[in-house]
């Protein structure tokens, strides 16, 4: 399994090419009422994704003021990628040994949530969404819950497949080939 330190330098950068920005508590919890509004699911607490931002440095971001959108990304140790795979993650409060802290290696990444109120919004989702899967995380493994049928379908845009067992609805991409450019 191969494993990565994160640049999270280059990481904000490129978050914010898009208009993303790390999330105070209350950009937070706006973007995750508008999460939930938009999937009709109930999401992680702005508590909890606190928590794990303050331990991860770069799990909650968010876009546009007010908050018209939001991406969760939760960086996964090894043990952590099993989990996602054997369905015991969880994702709102995850143990901390299935998540990357910072400095850490990452194993894998898990998004918890990707969306926008508006199409500028979404279509600044799904750039980062791709920039920054291929950037910065290629060589690992990412994971995602497919919670509606149009989240399904742009997780199927980027690349991602339905994947059996683990948690419930659970969509997946494996390490991207890398260029020999980038092997070198």
């Amino acid at each position: 399994m191969s494993e990565i330190l994160i640049d999270y330098a280059r990481l904000a950068k490129r978050a914010d090419e898009f208009g993303f920005r790390r999330g105070e508590f209350l950009e937070l919890k706006a973007g995750l009422r508008l999460a939930e509004e938009l999937t009709g699911q109930t999401m992680a607490t702005p508590e909890s994704i606190t928590w794990i931002d303050s331990l991860t440095g770069m799990t909650g971001w968010v876009t546009g003021d007010p908050v018209d959108g939001i991406f969760i990304s939760v960086p996964l140790s090894a043990a952590g990628v099993v989990a996602v795979r054997d369905g015991s993650f969880v994702p709102a409060w995850p143990s901390l040994g299935h998540i990357c802290c910072e400095g850490e290696l990452c194993g894998g990444i898990y998004i918890g949530v990707y969306a926008g109120a508006n199409k500028d919004a979404r279509r600044r989702v799904m750039m980062a969404a791709g920039v920054i899967r291929v950037d910065g995380f290629a060589a690992v493994p990412c994971f995602a819950r497919g919670a509606t049928e149009d989240g399904k379908r742009s997780m199927a845009s980027l690349g991602f497949q339905p994947i059996e067992g683990g948690l419930s609805d659970l969509w997946g991409q494996e390490p991207l080939p890398q260029s020999r450019e980038d092997a070198a």
